[in-house]
């Protein structure tokens, strides 16, 4: 052990500086509670404490530099004016590479020390990001270099790490030193990601030969010029472009890693499909991942050499910790010893929505707080109530995102209240462009409080100074540890802050809402993270014997398996059978032949019935290979796809798909089924209508609050209670609209779609083979909402649906088209000749794609 780190190790130990550690983290628990302590730090007590942090710095133990981080961080709310503080805090934070930090704590303050400004031009030679005046900070910077010399890497860091900044510029890298050949992927979980990610690249990425595309359709414009891509995806459209004609990919980058774990998500599967399929392609894959230890487990479920990884302990941003039962009426904050310090706030009161008033009120009066409330109906109702008590607030950019909600959704929805008073609520199910808007409004501090979903949990770059955690699970599924460091970790924002505040808040003795403290408190006392596995290394709940059932019929080993956990084992299933009939070398292959006795049986057993072809098969993951067989069986007896698109034949369509897929078994289980029965594709038809003839969103809505008040049809409300439907009850209007937005993004274009594509794709198998193939693609209409092959092609270019639409009406003159292809763009002619004034919104959004200067 070198001499420093032997100093290190004797102050992590040292009793003096833990009761020195404990009294500032008591001064600072009472001032966040809005009281003083009895007995701020002694001159010498201060002094101790910085020329700990010194010492502690100086190590290359993580234990140790955290610690100093976390000194440094919690003097600064009482010493930041002193000079000798930013003496040692610049001392502190450029021996950390903490330069975001640094220019925090020391400001303007010259600091002329020959040790600092050695280390700091160092740094700023050796570190510094690719096109970029950015300087790394250590950690970032050895992640950088690991990656530079890997050809696939999985690293994972805190949520305040900077994990993204890190693959944007390991990206600029690799387009200047490989003179900009290579089509790269960005894999997010989520479509809610997929504008944020791009919009971001589209800043950091100067090269004219790249494009940033969205959609797995290459357009005809950008082939033509010889560019190259950069893709953001989701599993499902990296394997719908790996699956067609497309131009190579030579790197996936795989954002949010953890969502390939996850046991009991049905999305899982589709990531380990999607990256199984660009391995089998030679794609080089780098991971990157929040919290996790044990960083190889994602090269090892690949088959890959487990020493390109990287696990960073090290923290960029510090954190306190506090728990505000209102319950048991008590309030603690967690010492970095794990020890519990009360805190003196005492505003408690039996009704919940006082609860919270009073404790953001208190504690987060005069900062930005993110409250993550777990579910849809409990973000609105909190949102609602905590702004009902609030006082107005006016801006020129809330009043135009006002106005935006009311001309995109509805001119009755809680948002409006919301929003008046400085406060909104954000969820993957509203339109991206109303969450886009309210993310820049919250970055840009005109939003002071916004209360969430899990969204935060998806890697949506959101953080604040404080984040409020109402509930202990997302859905009914208690926190996993890295689930839990992943949202507590947006509490600070590096470059804005050096500290966030966790505070765990039971306002209601209710399930899920920290019922039960001791056990649900652990993760946030201790910070100790467990390692991860996945279920096809660990075999958990015989899911190898399970998979093996699922595929012959057979029931599970267990009565309770839960729809979202049906529907995993289906899904590996046929990634399974995909596996065995290309012969493909994979973890999933090799472990299912280890544990399941019948496991080659069953394999053969597919390769001799087995008449769905691979390609289309690798599509259809989601889909059961028994019915897709059957459908292939058919032939001639095979409802085709009408020309046409009105109620009768969207209802059509639906109830095809509900008799071939046996929807009455496989699709209405659950908390949130497709269809509870076959009454509700009804519904589903009026919906699929109006988005597929390419009707406004608030059109869309209109026509189902119309649908529901002409059939007198019963609404679910949030307390699963159902009324008839009364256009004259807001909560009822509200409920349409979030109802409507939910289901065009996650059943239209989501479930339904994917069961249109694999039929689509089985029917022109048949037609091919009978010579009479025909070309509507309804899989295409319902993912782009329109079957105007025009606003499809300008939505490929990166148009959203509804300026897409708009660009057909008004602007078509400005786009070449040779058989509904658009072959040219006259960009700076459009910039030119549009009417700003009368279309001002739809400039300004036009101008942030394509970069114009506003």
């Amino acid at each position: 052990m070198s001499f420093l780190n032997e100093l290190a190790q004797k102050a992590l130990c040292d009793p003096y500086l833990d009761s020195l550690i404990h009294k500032i983290e008591m001064i600072y628990g009472f001032d966040f509670a809005g009281e003083e302590i009895n007995g701020s730090l002694k001159e010498k007590e201060y002094t101790d404490l910085l020329r700990f942090s010194d010492i502690l710095c100086r190590s290359d133990l993580t234990q140790a530099r955290n610690l100093a981080f976390k000194i440094v961080s919690l003097l600064y709310n009482f010493y930041s004016e002193d000079r000798f503080f930013k003496l040692q805090a610049a001392t502190v934070l450029t021996k950390l590479g903490n330069f975001p930090s640094l220019r925090l704590a020391v400001m303007d303050e010259e600091i002329n020390l020959d040790e600092i400004k050695a280390e700091t031009i160092l740094k700023q030679v050796y570190q510094v990001a690719p096109d970029s005046d950015y300087i790394f900070t250590d950690a970032q910077y050895k992640v950088f270099e690991e990656l530079k010399d890997s050809n696939h890497f999985s690293f994972s860091g805190p949520t305040s790490f900077g994990k993204s900044f890190i693959i944007e510029s390991f990206i600029k890298y690799l387009i200047k030193e490989r003179n900009a050949n290579d089509n790269i992927v960005i894999l997010v979980p989520t479509r809610a990601l997929i504008n944020q990610v791009k919009n971001k690249l589209k800043k950091e990425i100067n090269s004219d030969r790249y494009k940033i595309l969205s959609h797995p359709t290459v357009p005809y414009l950008y082939k033509n010029k010889g560019n190259k891509y950069i893709f953001i995806f989701t599993p499902e459209r990296l394997i719908s472009y790996l699956s067609n004609d497309n131009p190579a990919i030579n790197y996936v980058f795989v954002d949010e890693a953890q969502k390939l774990l996850t046991d009991n998500d049905s999305r899982s599967p589709l990531f380990y499909h999607a990256l199984m399929l660009a391995k089998r392609k030679s794609v080089n894959l780098y991971f990157s991942s929040p919290n996790i230890v044990n960083s190889d487990i994602f090269l090892r479920l690949f088959g890959n050499s487990t020493e390109e990884t990287l696990t960073i302990t090290e923290n960029s941003v510090a954190q306190n910790r506090f728990f505000i039962d209102c319950v048991e009426q008590r309030s603690i904050m967690f010492s970095e010893n794990g020890k519990e310090i009360k805190i003196p706030y005492k505003l408690f009161s039996s009704d919940e929505h006082e609860n919270l008033k009073n404790v953001i009120t208190t504690l987060g009066g005069n900062v930005q707080n993110i409250i993550y409330c777990n579910t849809i109906d409990d973000t609105i109702n909190y949102a609602l109530n905590f702004s009902r008590k609030s006082r107005a607030k006016s801006s020129p950019e809330i009043h135009d995102l006002i106005e935006l909600v009311k001309k995109t959704m509805h001119e009755q929805y809680y948002l409006i209240d919301c929003l008046k008073k400085g406060i909104a609520f954000h969820f993957g199910g509203l339109p991206q462009r109303i969450r886009e808007r309210i993310e820049t409004l919250f970055r840009d501090k005109v939003i002071d409080h916004i209360f969430c979903t899990s969204t935060l949990l998806e890697g949506v770059n959101l953080p604040a100074k404080n984040i409020f955690i109402l509930s202990n699970a997302i859905g009914l599924r208690r926190f996993s540890d890295i689930d839990f460091w992943n949202l507590a970790g947006r509490a600070g924002r590096l470059t804005k802050d050096l500290s966030g505040n966790i505070v765990c808040l039971r306002v209601i003795k209710k399930k899920n809402r920290w019922d039960n403290p001791d056990k649900d408190l652990k993760v946030i006392k201790k910070k100790e993270i467990e390692k991860v596995d996945s279920i096809l290394m660990t075999n958990k709940g015989k899911f190898y014997t399970n998979i093996g059932n699922s595929i012959e019929g057979r029931p599970f080993t267990r009565k309770n398996v839960t729809e979202n956990e049906k529907k995993m084992l289906d899904s590996y299933g046929n990634i399974l059978a995909f596996h065995g009939l290309t012969k493909t070398d994979s973890i999933l292959r090799s472990k299912f032949i280890d544990n399941n006795r019948d496991g080659i049986q069953i394999l053969n057993k597919i390769n001799n019935k087995n008449e769905v072809p691979n390609d289309i098969l690798a599509q259809s993951m989601n889909i059961k290979l028994e019915y897709q067989n059957n459908i292939l069986a058919m032939h001639k007896l095979l409802p085709t796809f009408s020309n046409e698109v009105n109620y009768d034949t969207c209802l059509d369509l639906l109830n095809t798909l509900y008799d071939h897929y046996n929807w009455r078994n496989e699709e209405s289980g659950g908390t949130k089924p497709l269809v509870k029965s076959r009454n509700v594709l009804a519904y589903y038809a009026v919906l699929m209508n109006s988005w597929i003839n390419s009707k406004p969103l608030n059109v869309v809505i209109k026509d189902i609050i119309k649908y529901y008040a002409t059939n007198r049809k019963e609404i679910i409300l949030s307390n699963n209670l159902s009324e008839v439907f009364d256009s004259n009850n807001r909560s009822h209007i509200n409920k349409v609209v979030d109802n409507v937005v939910s289901d065009i993004e996650n059943v239209l274009r989501f479930k339904v779609k994917n069961y249109v594509s694999n039929y689509s794709l089985l029917v022109k198998e048949i037609q091919k083979e009978e010579n009479r193939l025909k070309d509507n693609d309804w899989s295409e209409y319902l993912e782009y909402g329109t079957m105007d092959k025009l606003i499809i092609e300008l939505q490929n270019l990166g148009f959203p649906r509804h300026l897409a639409t708009f660009l057909k009406k008004y602007y078509i003159d400005f786009f070449i088209i040779e058989n509904d292809i658009i072959t040219e763009f006259l960009e700076s002619e459009l910039k030119i000749h549009f009417d700003k004034e009368q279309y001002y919104e739809e400039y300004i959004e036009l101008a942030e794609i394509l970069d114009w200067n506003v």
